[in-house]
This record gives structure tokens, C-alpha cells and sequence, in this order.
């Protein structure tokens, strides 16, 4: 029975000799004997604790009890943690039964912390129950034990915490890296009672020794120096702290670099740490003392998470004391290392990329067009102007329509006109009555007078008879009116020279286009190119210039010099008055040199300003 147990325990026990007593095992002991007597018919007993998942056996009373194994192997059950249990261990058939309890201890949240096991004989159930009793109450010792390990071990992390933080707070008020080093192997070598600290830093896969805590100068030639390089790249080259004298354990770990250094300085006991910045090594602290007071395992992990947490703010105060020109070759090769190594897949991207992008606007050419400002023009307008002071009345057209050869546009009132044509009508008459008397009486005189009164009143007459003519106003060929509204005008005066309408002909147009005064070197007559108007974005119209005109005109602060072009494409669906954008067609060119022309010839023309 008892082997059926152990082979169905969860756990597996381990001989108490390949594991450290855990402390307050003297009490452990004291205990049990006090045990022995207050319960009555021990035969023998056990107190187990659970460390690292490992059921450890701390204290024992009668081991040589032939009841010892198969209590030892019940208690080593997870089951008997949970609560307490009697268990029958031998029965002979008399009233004289052996029994094993099974106590296990929990602090306040429920965590395991010992199981108190005896074997006893009892001879009636109220026996057990005074001996369980008993244990539970003589318990509390143990409760008391586990809290005094616990605040033991709350102090030491303080302490621990207490000095680390202490380090970094010196190395953080150093206002550089030669004092901040000092200080961090002054602090180590007090901080563990050290004989020496040294500090190295590992470059081209060699560490040189740069402080040393209780010396200021050391020669470069010196065998000390030489040996404790020799240590620190023995630590780095493994990756790990190394110790020596060496533990049983670690019997199998190269040290021979940290044997001569101990050997040189009369067997000291030698820790030596590699010191990290990120991924990469930073170099490697040696610590030496006394072999009287070898370095602990707890020392070992205090002094490396130590060097763990003031790496970090020492090595930035190394990288800040660099040099410009350091620290400009340092990122030039830290930014290389990244293009080529593994990593950093978006940078290769994006250097891919911009090679890609160099690569095509170097070679790529494109069109370059000229965008201009385009207005739609008639190429001929008629004016119809008042031929004499008068008064309108009647309009047969307004701006937007169409009209014909010879279709009336405007009737003006020719009332005075006929009025005056009979005045000279009649005064006509009267000089031919006088100019036959004069004949019939011969008087030459009075002839030649009447007769330049005749051709005065004949011209007078044709002007009146002329003016009657132009009082129709008729379009003069077919053309669109363009401009004038002369029904809001019926019965109002008019002078003469007044434009009363405007006319362009039919499908005649021109595009007057406006370049920017620094882009008219690039036109030419003769060049071609595409204009969209507003009204019409969907519809391109091909055109070629036809003129470049001296005029100039300003427009939102810039000049602009006036190009003609004439229109290619269909021209049923233009009117006048259109506006748009024309692109001129120059020439190819680079796409990056079309882009950055603008910019270029700016900079130029700044630099010039400046320096020229």
C-alpha cells in the first residue's frame, strides 16, 4: 500500500540531502520533540514544507520507527494538503491500532505552508480526537515560523531594493560618464565589501579596463590589467556571471581567465558580471575579495540585477559624452547595420524605394504644357451706333439672339427728320420760283445767288434724306448680338456715336490666353495645345497660337503678357465670353525637372538677390 502511494503522488520527494535545509530548522525540531510530550503513544513524526514545487522533509523524531516510511510516503501525498486526515497505518486486530494524522498548516490566504504528520497509538476514538486537538492548537508555532520567514524575506528585498536604488541615484547625479563609472564601482565595492572593482568597456571583441574603484591610474603594461581584461572577456564570451572559486554544480564552466586573477592576487574569490546596452554588449565588471568571504548566491543576483538596472543610464551617459564626429560615425554605422542586417524590414522598404523613385525621375520625360488663364473672343465685332441725337422707337434685337444680312435691329424716331425733310422740300421750291423770275428778267446777279441757295438746300436735303435712311438700323451681316438690352430704352434720347448694340459674326472666334511673364520665353507661334473651358469640361478644343502680343496685363499682382491662339476643333457649341484653362504643348522633358522647375528657378533667383 504504501508504494502504491508514492507512485500515485503528483509530486516527486527528493532526498534531503541534495536540497538546502531551509532555515529555522532547529525549530522545526525543537517542536516535535515538544510534541512527544503532549500527545500521547507517539510512535514517530514528520514536519514537510513545499519549496519549489519539492516536498521537503525539515524535521524528523524516531526515523528509525518502523512506522517512519509509510508515514513519510502518506504525507507526500497532494491530497493530504488540502485538510486534515487520520489514516489507519497498522492494525493488529486488537484494540491497539497504529494511526497517522495529517495536519496541514495555510496561512491567512490559504497558501500551504507545512504538513505536520504523526504516527500514534490510540485505543478508543476519543484518543484521536484529544490528539488532533492537540496538533491544532500546538500549530500556531509553525503559522509563527512561516511569518518570520516571510518578514525576513520582505527585509532582505527591501534592503536589496533599498541599495539598488541607492547606486542608481548616484550614478544618475554624475554629470558625466567618467564620474558616473567611478561612482558605480566605488558603490559595488563598498556595497559587498570588496577589495577592488573594475569596470571595463568591450570594443572590437576585446574589453579594455577603463576604472578601477580604489585606484585612479593604472598602467596599460601592468599583469593586473592584462589578467583582469583576461576575466572580463572570459564572462563575455560565455554570456553569463562567472564565480570563482566554483560551486560543485558549476564544476563544467571555463574559468581559467578568473583562476589566474585569483591566483595573482593571493586566491581573492572573483565575481565578474557582462554588462549590456540593449542586444549589444557593453563590457564587464570584475569584482574581487578576501577569500575568507566568498560571494553568496544572493550577493550574486543582488550585484547583477544591480548592474541590470544602472546599465541602462550609465551607457546614455557614455553615448552622451561622445564626440560630434563619434557620435556621427556611430549612427552612420548603427543606420548601416540596420539597412543590412535582418531587421528593420520598413527602412529597406523605404531606401528601396526611394532608389526606385531616384531611378525613374532620372530617366522618366514627359510632356511639358504650359497652363494658361483662356477667354473666348470673336474675331470680328460690328458696333451699331446712333447715327444722330434722337429717340428710340423700337427694338427688334437683344443681346443672345441671332440675326440675318440686313434684319432691322432698332428703329428710331424720324418725326423731326420728315419735318425738316419738308422744310427743305419747300424752301426748295420757293428758290426755283425765284431762280425762274430772275431768268425771265435776266438779272445774272440774282441767278448765281438763287442758284448756291438751290445747291444749299439740295445738300440739306440729302443730309435729311440720309438720316431718314440711317433711322433703321439693320445688322450688317450675320452675327450673334453680343452685348446691348435696349427694351428697357423705348422712348429715351440717344446721341450720336452712342453704341447701342454689339455683333459678332457666326463661328469666327479667338482664344486670348494670359502667360505669366516668365513662361513667355517658352511660346512660340505655331505651338499647339488643349483648351477646356468651364462650361464645357468634358469637350477639349485644339488650338494653335497665332499671335504673341507686347501687351501685358496684371492680375492679382502678377504680369501676364496677352497671347492669340485660333481654334481647330468644332466650334458650334462656343459663345463668346467663355472662360477656361489652355494648356500649350512646349516640348519633353524630365518629369522631375518639369516639376521642380517653379521651385529651382526661385532659389535661383533668391541666391542671386543675396550673394549675386
Amino acid at each position: 500500500m504504501d508504494e502504491q502511494a508514492v507512485t500515485d503522488s503528483r509530486k516527486t520527494l527528493k532526498d534531503d540531502s541534495q536540497l538546502n535545509a531551509p532555515p529555522f530548522t532547529d525549530y522545526y525540531k525543537e517542536w516535535l520533540l515538544g510534541q512527544n510530550y503532549m500527545i500521547d503513544g507517539l510512535h514517530c513524526s514528520l514536519i514537510m514544507v513545499q519549496t519549489n514545487n519539492v516536498f521537503l522533509n525539515v524535521a524528523s523524531w524516531q526515523e528509525s520507527s518502523s512506522n517512519f516510511a509509510r508515514l513519510k510516503a502518506l504525507a507526500s501525498q497532494l491530497s493530504h494538503w488540502d485538510q486534515p486526515q487520520i489514516s489507519t497505518l497498522e492494525s493488529d486486530g486488537s484494540s491497539h491500532e497504529t494511526f497517522a494524522l495529517l495536519y496541514p498548516v495555510k496561512s491567512n490566504d490559504n497558501i500551504p505552508i507545512a504538513l505536520a504528520a504523526f504516527a500514534l497509538q490510540a485505543n478508543s476514538q476519543k484518543a484521536l480526537q484529544k490528539a488532533m486537538a492537540t496538533l491544532q492548537w500546538s500549530t500556531a508555532g509553525l503559522e509563527i515560523i512561516d511569518y518570520q520567514q516571510r518578514f525576513e524575506v520582505l527585509n532582505t528585498e527591501q534592503k536589496c531594493t533599498a541599495d539598488r536604488v541607492n547606486i542608481l541615484a548616484r550614478v544618475l547625479t554624475e554629470p558625466d560618464y567618467p564620474a558616473a563609472a567611478m561612482g558605480l564601482v566605488t558603490e559595488l565595492a563598498t556595497l559587498f565589501n570588496c577589495d577592488r572593482v573594475s569596470l571595463g568597456e568591450y570594443h572590437n571583441h576585446h574589453a579594455t579596463l577603463k576604472y578601477l574603484s580604489h585606484s585612479t591610474q593604472f598602467g596599460k603594461k601592468m599583469n593586473l590589467v592584462r589578467a583582469i581584461e583576461q576575466a572580463m572577456d572570459e564572462s563575455i564570451d560565455q554570456g553569463r556571471p562567472l564565480q570563482f572559486p566554483q560551486k560543485e554544480e558549476n564544476a563544467s564552466i571555463l574559468t581559467l581567465a578568473h583562476k589566474k586573477l585569483s591566483e595573482l592576487q593571493g586566491d581573492a574569490s572573483i565575481l565578474s558580471i557582462p554588462v549590456y546596452s540593449g542586444h549589444n554588449v557593453a563590457g564587464a565588471i570584475v569584482l574581487e575579495t578576501s577569500p575568507a568571504t566568498p560571494f553568496t548566491d544572493e550577493q550574486v543576483e543582488l550585484c547583477q540585477s544591480i548592474i541590470t538596472l544602472i546599465s541602462p543610464s550609465i551607457n546614455d551617459k557614455r553615448f552622451n559624452d561622445r564626440s560630434l564626429w563619434r557620435k556621427t560615425i556611430d549612427s552612420g554605422k548603427t543606420q548601416l547595420k540596420r539597412f543590412t542586417g535582418p531587421e528593420y524590414p520598413g527602412r529597406k522598404l523605404a531606401a528601396l524605394t526611394v532608389v526606385i523613385l531616384s531611378l525613374f525621375f532620372t530617366f522618366a520625360t514627359g510632356t511639358y504644357r504650359l497652363s494658361t488663364q483662356a477667354r473666348i473672343e470673336s474675331s470680328a465685332q460690328r458696333a451699331i451706333v446712333a447715327p444722330y441725337d434722337g429717340y428710340i422707337e423700337s427694338t427688334h434685337a437683344r443681346a443672345g439672339d441671332i440675326v440675318s444680312t440686313e434684319d432691322l435691329l432698332i428703329s428710331l424716331d424720324d418725326r423731326d427728320l420728315r419735318l425738316e425733310k419738308l422744310k427743305w422740300l419747300s424752301e426748295q421750291a420757293k428758290l426755283n420760283r425765284q431762280y425762274q423770275e430772275a431768268l425771265a428778267f435776266r438779272d445774272r446777279a440774282k441767278i448765281n445767288i438763287i442758284n448756291a441757295q438751290l445747291q444749299q438746300a439740295e445738300a440739306q436735303l440729302a443730309l435729311v434724306n440720309s438720316q431718314l435712311a440711317r433711322a433703321k438700323l439693320a445688322a450688317p451681316f450675320d452675327g450673334l448680338v453680343i452685348s446691348g438690352d435696349l427694351d428697357q430704352r423705348l422712348g429715351s434720347s440717344v446721341t450720336k456715336g452712342e453704341v447701342l448694340l454689339s455683333i459678332s459674326e457666326l463661328d469666327q472666334y479667338r482664344i486670348k490666353m494670359l502667360v505669366q511673364e516668365n513662361r513667355i520665353a517658352d511660346t512660340q507661334v505655331g505651338q499647339n495645345g488643349t483648351l477646356h473651358l468651364s462650361a464645357l469640361p468634358e469637350t477639349p478644343f485644339d488650338f494653335t497660337l497665332s499671335k504673341i502680343t507686347p501687351l501685358t496685363e496684371a492680375l492679382d499682382g502678377s504680369t501676364y503678357f496677352i497671347v492669340e491662339a485660333e481654334l481647330l476643333s468644332d466650334t458650334s457649341l462656343i459663345q463668346p465670353g467663355m472662360e477656361g484653362i489652355g494648356k500649350i504643348t512646349i516640348d519633353e522633358r524630365n518629369l522631375l525637372g518639369i516639376w521642380l522647375r517653379q521651385t529651382r528657378e526661385w532659389l535661383q533667383l533668391k541666391l542671386w538677390s543675396w550673394w549675386g
